[in-house]
C-alpha cells in the first residue's frame, strides 16, 4: 500500500470515528430527543439540540481541530515530538492572559480577547529571545518551557489576588470545558480556520522540508527563518483562539500530531488527519465529562490529562530508547 493510499485510508477512518463519537454524544443527555422533533419541530426537543447539544459538540470539534493543527505545525517545524503550544508555553501565555483579564475586568466578558492576546505576546517575546544569528529550534523549545513556568506563577498570582467570584470564573475556565459553549464559540473559531486554512495549504511543502533539516531545507530554497516565524504564529493563533474557547485542554495538541502520523505511517505533518485526530480526543474527552464519575460531572480537561500523562511519560522512554533525547 502505497504512502498516499494509506493516508488517504488513514484519513477516511478517522473521520468516521469522528463522525461515530459525534453522534453518540449528541444522543447523550438528561433529556431523551426524538430526533424528528430535534430536526423539524418547534419544542423542547429542537431548543435542547440547536441550543445546547450541537453548539457545543460543534464547539468541541473545532477546538480539537485548531489544536491538532497547531501541535502537528510545531512538532513538524521543530523536529521535535514533544513540542506543543501546551509543552513550550504558548497556551500558557493565551491562559495567562485569560486569567489577566477576568482578574481585571471582573468577569469573563472580555476572556476572548485576552487569550488571543496573551497567546500572541508569548509567541513574540518566545522567538525574540529565541533568536541568535536565526532561530534555532532546541532553544526555542527551552526558551517556552522556562517562559510557561514563569507565565503559570503569573496566572496563580491573578488567582491569588482576585475576589472570590472572578477567582470562581477563572479556576472554572482553567479546568477547561465545553459547558454552555453556543454559537458565538462555533462562528470565532470556525472563522478562524477559514481564514489561516488556505496559508496552510499554501504553507504546507515549506512545513514538510523543514522536517528534513535547515541545511536541506536551504537547498531546496526556502527561507527557513521567515517560514518558522510565520508558521510559528499561524500555530499560535490557532492554539490561542482554541483555549479563549474551552479553556486550556492539556495535551490534545501533543497527541494529534503523532496519532495522526501513526495511523498514516508518514513523517510528514498530516494536517488533515492531525486536525480530525484532535477533534476526536476533544469529543470523546467531553462525552466523558458528561458521563461523569459516579455522577459527578467532571471538566473535559481533567480526562484528557488522565490520558496525556502517561502518554507524554510513555513517548519520553520511548524516545530515550531510540536515543532521540
Amino acid at each position: 500500500m502505497t504512502e498516499s493510499i494509506r493516508s488517504a485510508f488513514a484519513t477516511a477512518l478517522a473521520l468516521a470515528v469522528l463522525l461515530a463519537a459525534v453522534g453518540l454524544t449528541l444522543d447523550m443527555g438528561s433529556w431523551p430527543l426524538a430526533w424528528d422533533d430535534a430536526f423539524f419541530a418547534r419544542g423542547m426537543d429542537a431548543t435542547v439540540f440547536w441550543d445546547f447539544r450541537l453548539p457545543r459538540v460543534a464547539a468541541a470539534i473545532l477546538v480539537g481541530a485548531c489544536l491538532g493543527l497547531s501541535g502537528a505545525i510545531f512538532q513538524t517545524m521543530l523536529r521535535n515530538p514533544l513540542a506543543s503550544p501546551d509543552v513550550i508555553g504558548f497556551t500558557a501565555g493565551a491562559s495567562a492572559g485569560a486569567v489577566a483579564t477576568i482578574a481585571l475586568s471582573g468577569g469573563t466578558a472580555y476572556v476572548v480577547s485576552g487569550s488571543l492576546a496573551g497567546g500572541l505576546a508569548t509567541a513574540g517575546l518566545v522567538m525574540a529571545l529565541s533568536w541568535r544569528h536565526g532561530l534555532d529550534p532546541f532553544r526555542l523549545v527551552l526558551t517556552g518551557l522556562a517562559l510557561g513556568i514563569a507565565l503559570t506563577a503569573l496566572t496563580h498570582f491573578f488567582l491569588s489576588v482576585s475576589g472570590a467570584p472572578q477567582a470562581a470564573d477563572a479556576a472554572r475556565w482553567l479546568a477547561g470545558s465545553f459547558n454552555a459553549r453556543g454559537w458565538e464559540s462555533v462562528v470565532l473559531l470556525a472563522g478562524v480556520l477559514t481564514l489561516l486554512t488556505p496559508v496552510l495549504c499554501y504553507l504546507r511543502f515549506t512545513l514538510d522540508r523543514l522536517d528534513t533539516g535547515d541545511d536541506v531545507a536551504r537547498l531546496l530554497g526556502l527561507p527557513v527563518d521567515g517560514a518558522r516565524v510565520g508558521l510559528g504564529l499561524a500555530a499560535v493563533v490557532l492554539a490561542a483562539a482554541a483555549v479563549s474557547v474551552s479553556g486550556p485542554l492539556p495535551f490534545v495538541a501533543f497527541m494529534a500530531g503523532p496519532i495522526a502520523r501513526g495511523l498514516a505511517r508518514s513523517a510528514t505533518s498530516c494536517l488533515v488527519l492531525a486536525a480530525l485526530s484532535g477533534a476526536t480526543i476533544a469529543v470523546l474527552a467531553d462525552m466523558a465529562a458528561r458521563v461523569g464519575i459516579q455522577g459527578h460531572h467532571l471538566p473535559a480537561g481533567v480526562f484528557i490529562a488522565l490520558i496525556g500523562g502517561p502518554y507524554l511519560l510513555g513517548l519520553v522512554i520511548v524516545q530515550t530508547k531510540r536515543n532521540r533525547l
